[in-house]
């Protein structure tokens, strides 16, 4: 497993316009990501087949931003 941070967006506000948040992702092995977690450590649930995640706590829906693996990590 590997973890680092991605760059996750609330939906339903300007990509531009809207500060991006920093949460920590868990990759396998392969660089998939398999689980998101905000800063007070809740998990996020990923809506399959999109890039949407939700945090069941709040009902909130956030875009997350997968950079390239860097391999060298």
């Amino acid at each position: 497993m590997h973890i680092k941070p991605v760059k996750v967006y609330k939906m339903n506000e300007d990509f531009k316009i809207s500060p991006k948040l920093v949460y920590m992702g868990e990759y396998d092995d392969e660089y998939n990501l398999m689980n998101v977690y905000n800063s007070s450590q809740e998990k996020l649930t990923r809506i399959m087949g999109t890039y949407q995640w939700i945090l069941n706590s709040t009902g909130e829906i956030f875009f997350i931003e997968e950079d390239l693996p860097d391999l060298t990590d």
